[in-house]
């Protein structure tokens, strides 16, 4: 890990400043998040505790600031607990190219190491940067849903990608 910031995972006191991040997230780019911002501008502060104590939401830091989040959750239900999945992953444009979404991605890999055997994530196609990320830590593309997001008239596509976790359990 850098010098230059530190990954710990958010509390319940760190709503606002997830809030806040997420919501620039969901502003500037639209179509690399499945969620709209209108809707997650509506929710109310206990919406982001709630998302915070519910999953495992890692947050970089740059001295006190919050500069970048992803967030690791595991499928629901007996058939599909063995599969989790990285969502929210965000960083602001300030402070990509640190080794800040690397360190999130570590963060969260080691979350799922032991836990599930699949690790899953979804990324607009043409956004290279993030697929080139996720491939760097093993994610691999897995398919591709057409039309998986509509932004403002726009259909936008998603790599499907996954990481074998089976072999580090």
């Amino acid at each position: 890990m850098s010098d230059s910031f530190s990954i710990r995972r958010l509390g319940q006191g760190d709503a606002a400043a997830y809030r806040e991040l997420r919501l620039e997230g969901l502003k500037r780019h639209p179509e690399a998040f499945g969620a709209a911002f209108d809707e997650e501008a509506a929710q109310p502060l206990a919406a982001y505790e709630r998302r915070i104590l519910m999953s495992e939401v890692f947050g970089g830091f740059m001295g006190a600031r919050l500069m970048g989040t992803a967030r690791f959750s595991i499928e629901p239900g007996a058939k599909r607990r063995h599969i989790g999945v990285l969502t929210g992953m965000y960083v602001r444009a300030t402070a990509r190219g640190t080794g800040l979404a690397s360190g999130l991605v570590e963060h969260i890999v080691a979350a799922a190491r032991g836990r599930v055997e699949r690790l899953n994530l979804n990324v607009t196609v043409g956004n290279e940067r993030a697929r080139r990320l996720y491939e760097r830590h093993g994610f691999l593309i897995c398919g591709i849903e057409p039309d998986a997001l509509r932004v403002d008239g726009r259909s936008y596509d998603e790599h499907m990608m996954t990481r074998l976790m089976t072999a580090e359990r």
